[in-house]
């Protein structure tokens, strides 16, 4: 026998020498039955050193070759505990080699990876956090199995029962498992969690382990269970972001990419079934939310129906009360995973989660939840936080005016939707909640309409708006309200239909007759089209006859921004006799004037004026201000129209007047436009394009799309009459493009009348026929192709 052989035999024989003494006297501690802490104590510390010596003398034993010829510091037996990696592991490649570079990164040395000697600033724990079904396990075993052969002294895997819906373990208990499978005699496991702490640290203290704590619930649980030294990994995954632990970092893991998605139902269901219905595919992975869980569902369920086609069962997941149910293969379910998060969050909690489903909106801030669960803000704020936290909703990051967005994942909406209307919240719970949400989105429009058209007429609200409970502390500063319409407006759209299918029709009638101010600075005609149409159908199915002479009055003005003037006569002929039945008499006014302006796109001037002069009589008799300058900027046009140019520019005076005096920005701009338009004719081309750019920057703090696209049209003409024909031709384009976009008929008719003109004289009579034709085609729409005067060209 070698010197060193005889030293190594010499040290065992000590240190199996000091391990019996030590045993036998922890046996003869714990035959004392006595109470006494020094006992305790000493038995505790007695019982830890035994450990401790019984690792070096296997230790020393094993590099020795007594004990298998295992390498310095492995463990007394190799422990391989990792799960199967699944065959369809898919999409997360790229993560996998970025964190083995980070484990394994090119600056290790050698060394470590031969003996176990780390770097003290090597990662330690990896963190793999999401929502539930998002494939954390599933990447943090084949993370295990790819760097396996890294850590030679084993794998461990512990499934901490974290999200599991029932009782989490201890991490008392999992210690105790670990230190067995360590080789810790399970009578030599301390009762005390921070005796079993430290000796877990000395046993894995310079073993290269590779530890999967799956499911964790947090930080606390965690901790405990990190081993000694920095030559181990720990890979933990859980569904709330675990940013307490040390050593380490975190990666949340999100739903596949669509491509990814595809490919995974490709590998369950059969890579050529997919090829041969592409488009059926891409609707079931959007069907599952992209969501690998579900997808896995949805693979495995067509594996099971090789006769199903693809676009058969696209349509069963298309239907949202039925999808969840869809999703369930064997013990996988969707709806498990989600209950399990739903089922850990506490009683509050759980009410905001469904209550925030009540207008089913893709969005939201804090305030339709504050409304809902009428309490202050900072409560509600709390709850979303709580909410993300746990992964039940998903933070978007913050909007305009600073607040927070959030956003349910499809599949936990449906499963939101599903126990709401399941009757987990009672009927007149949440009918009460709507309509403090409704109040809420009320309460916002109002505010923001009356910013963006001071000196309307108000009528009476019919519906009780919701206001805020105070806030301790006293009240923040309020954000810009047409900031936070903006801000809220999908939400807002989704709050009508809601109070439309719940009954609440003078609700609806007043939320979508209130977002007209919005969506006609906006351009938003098609929102506007599809939010008063059904609230139409139901104010007459309610027998609400304001409310059906509200919406007439404002889809007639939006058929005639159309060019569809033949229903928005109707429209605002049937509005105008209502009005005048049930006694408001001042909300003529606005249904004259939008007639007036439709007769004179008609070219039916007389007719026109008539109306024109009667609005004008009810503006002034009701004191509706801003009625009044929008008529008067009407009837210069007409004047315009017929050649008289002064009068047009005393009444823009007028009007001018009216806006600056109640501080309507937007009508001042369209004014300072149409002034720029008299001076054009004029032949002051300088006071023109002064006016017009006036105009410009006004209407470029509302967003004006149309109004902006007017005054290029009129910046057009005036580099015609200046001769600069080439920069003409450009504005001209520039404006039909927008006139298209916004498909406005009766500009891009008159638009394309100007551009004929101008390549005639550019010495292109094809281009000119060509915008004639499409010209005169557009304006015998507008006006339904009866024997009218055409409209005069405008610009």
């Amino acid at each position: 026998m070698t010197a060193r052989g005889t030293s190594r035999r010499s040290r065992t024989v000590g240190l199996v020498g000091a391990w019996v003494s030590a045993a036998a006297c922890a046996a003869t501690l714990d035959a004392v039955n006595s109470p006494e802490p020094w006992v305790i104590g000493v038995g505790a510390a007695v019982g830890t050193a035994g450990s401790v010596l019984s690792l070096l003398a296997t230790t020393v034993l094993q590099g020795d070759g007594a004990v298998g010829g295992a390498p310095d510091h492995a463990a007394p037996t190799a422990i391989r505990q990792l799960p199967a990696a699944t065959d369809h592991f898919t999409g997360r490649w790229e993560l996998v080699k970025h964190i083995r570079r980070l484990v394994l990164g090119p600056g290790l040395p050698k060394r470590w990876r031969r003996r176990g000697a780390g770097r003290s600033d090597r990662l330690r724990v990896v963190t793999l956090w999401g929502r539930g079904g998002v494939g954390k396990t599933a990447l943090a075993v084949r993370l295990g199995h790819e760097l396996a052969r890294d850590f030679p002294d084993g794998q461990m895997y512990v499934d901490l029962r974290g999200a599991s819906g029932t009782a989490s373990r201890a991490p008392g208990d999992i210690l105790a498992v670990l230190l067995r499978d360590l080789g810790v005699d399970p009578g030599a496991v301390p009762e005390d969690l921070d005796d079993r702490m430290r000796l877990f640290r000395s046993r894995t203290a310079g073993l290269r382990l590779l530890i999967v704590l799956d499911n964790a619930r947090d930080e606390t649980q965690v901790r405990p269970l990190l081993p000694g030294g920095t030559t181990s990994l720990v890979i933990v995954t859980s569904r709330p972001r675990l940013s307490g632990l040390e050593g380490g970092t975190s990666f949340e893991l999100s739903v596949l990419e669509h491509d990814q998605a595809v490919e995974l139902l490709g590998k369950l269901a059969g890579a050529a079934r997919v090829a041969a219905e592409p488009a059926a595919a891409s609707q079931i992975v959007r069907a599952c939310g992209l969501l690998p869980l579900a997808v896995r569902i949805a693979g495995a369920r067509l594996a099971g129906r090789p006769a199903w086609s693809l676009e058969n069962f696209a349509r069963r997941l298309a239907t949202q009360h039925r999808r969840l149910g869809e999703l369930q293969a064997g013990s996988l379910d969707v709806r498990t995973s989600i209950t399990v998060g739903y089922n850990a969050q506490p009683a509050v909690n759980q009410r905001a989660f469904l209550l925030l489903a009540l207008c089913d909106a893709p969005t939201f801030s804090v305030l339709p939840l504050q409304a809902a669960m009428d309490c202050p803000r900072a409560q509600a704020e709390r709850v979303l936080d709580e909410l993300a936290e746990a992964q039940m909703l998903e933070w978007l990051g913050h909007n305009a005016v600073g607040q927070s967005v959030y956003r349910y994942h499809d599949l936990v909406r449906d499963y939101a939707f599903e126990l709401l209307t399941g009757q987990v919240l009672g009927g007149d719970e949440r009918r009460a909640a709507l309509r403090r949400v409704v109040g809420h989105c009320l309460s916002l429009t109002e505010r923001a309409e009356r910013r963006l058209t001071p000196g309307s007429h108000r009528r009476t609200a019919r519906f009780p708006r919701w206001s805020a409970p105070p806030e301790d502390g006293g009240p923040e500063t309020e954000p810009d309200v047409l900031q936070q319409l903006a801000s809220e407006y999908e939400f807002l759209l989704c709050a009508v239909r809601e109070a439309r299918d719940a009954g609440m029709t003078t609700a609806a009638s007043e939320l979508a007759s209130l977002l007209v101010a919005h969506q006609d600075t906006h351009a938003l005609w098609s929102d506007w089209e599809r939010t008063q149409c059904p609230v139409l159908e139901a104010c007459r199915a309610d027998g609400d006859e304001l409310g059906v002479a509200v919406s007439l009055r404002d889809l007639a003005v939006l058929r005639r921004l159309q060019g569809r003037l033949s229903e928005a006569e109707q429209h605002g002929l049937e509005a105008l006799a209502i009005f005048e039945r049930v006694g408001e008499a001042a909300d003529t006014a606005d249904c004259l004037s939008n007639l007036g302006w439709l007769y004179r796109v008609r070219g039916e001037h007389d007719k026109a004026r008539l109306y024109l002069a009667r609005a004008l009589s009810v503006a002034e008799r009701c004191g509706i201000q801003r009625t009044r300058g929008w008529v008067l900027q009407m009837h210069a046009d007409l004047e315009i129209d017929a050649g008289a140019l002064d009068t047009a520019l005393a009444l823009l005076r007028q009007s001018r007047e009216v806006f600056e005096d109640i501080g309507e920005r937007r009508g001042l701009g369209w004014t300072l436009r149409i002034t720029g338009d008299v001076h054009r004719k004029q032949g002051q081309y300088d006071q023109a394009l002064t006016h017009y750019q006036a105009a410009t920057d006004l209407l470029r703090t509302h967003e004006d799309r149309r109004g902006i696209a007017r005054i290029l049209d009129a910046i057009g003409a005036l580099y015609e009459c200046m001769g600069r024909a080439q920069e003409a031709v450009r504005h001209y384009e520039e404006s039909l493009a927008a006139f298209r976009q916004l498909g406005d008929i009766q500009w891009q008719a008159y638009t394309l009348d100007a551009l004929a003109g101008l390549c005639a004289a550019l010495g292109e009579p094809a281009k000119a026929d060509s915008y004639r034709t499409e010209a005169a085609a557009l304006l015998t729409g507008l006006t339904g192709g009866e024997t009218r005067a055409q409209p005069a060209r405008r610009l």
